[in-house]
């Protein structure tokens, strides 16, 4: 059974969607996409639960996630909601802010740095464990059936929490604990901020990776961003098939990310 990206020219690729109980990690350069793609999953995931279902998933056996789960380390929930305010046209915003489940961190990521509580806001997990005990058992309470986006492991890796080691063990169990649960998880990640060695590693543990960049030619001063799946379980031969070597992607308020393009292998 697939589950879908709810990126319309992607899913008609893969047939649906990404195979359930993926485990996803969301590589990317600032601004490039990472995040958008996670915001047009969540979005058209909520619309979908509302009863509008986008037509050409009509052709394809799909199942959806019965929520979203946001999980953020760093920013407390009040700031992802305006994220996702100031991101989304209303209504679309407004369908997600009805579905929308968020695990704030935020206190516990903070709370033994210089940053005075004032500026943190109350955070909805105050417990005393440490952040990762905490995040495991949160997470394992609140996963199942799910989309759950991590915001990130980005924050995790540059803060005291997350050793190389850990930062594998986690994700190994992530990957695992996503086909326990029945939920697709989406982990973004910053490209480039760890050494390559380790990047290549996270790539093998998850089931599938998308990588996104920003590309500028000679020939145009404006930047466009594309996407590729270097790697992804159920995903890839189909993206092979086709002979896609890329994708070039857009973020619409209205609609969320879309592709523009794809560049085909020559």
């Amino acid at each position: 059974m697939k589950v879908p990206t709810f990126v319309p020219s992607l899913d008609n690729i893969m047939k649906g969607g990404i195979p359930e109980g993926s485990s996803v990690l969301l590589l990317g350069e600032p601004g490039a996409g990472n995040f958008e793609f996670s915001l047009t999953s969540a979005v058209n995931l909520a619309r979908a639960l509302d009863g509008r279902i986008p037509r050409d998933l009509a052709n394809y056996e799909v199942e959806f996630p019965e929520g979203i789960l946001y999980v953020s380390f760093s920013k407390p929930a009040n700031e992802i909601m305006r994220i996702l305010s100031l991101s989304l046209e209303e209504g679309l915003a407004s369908s997600l802010r009805k579905r929308i489940s968020i695990l704030d961190f935020s206190r516990l990521y903070y709370s033994q740095t210089q940053i005075p509580t004032s500026w943190i806001g109350g955070g909805t997990i105050r417990d005393k464990e440490n952040l990762i005990s905490s995040f495991i058992k949160e997470i394992e309470k609140a996963g199942k059936n799910k989309l759950i986006i991590l915001d990130s492991f980005t924050d995790l890796v540059t803060s005291r929490y997350l050793d190389e080691k850990t930062m594998f063990d986690i994700s190994r169990g992530i990957s695992r604990a996503s086909k326990m649960w029945n939920s697709v998880v989406y982990v973004l990640m910053t490209a480039n901020i760890i050494e390559r060695r380790a990047e290549n590693i996270l790539m093998e543990i998850f089931d599938g990776t998308l990588l996104f960049e920003w590309n500028s030619t000679e020939k145009s001063s404006k930047r466009k961003r594309y996407m590729t799946i270097p790697r992804f379980t159920g995903v890839l031969p189909l993206i092979e098939r086709e002979k896609i070597e890329r994708f070039d992607t857009e973020f619409d308020y209205k609609t969320g990310m879309i592709v523009l393009n794809t560049t085909k292998v020559k």
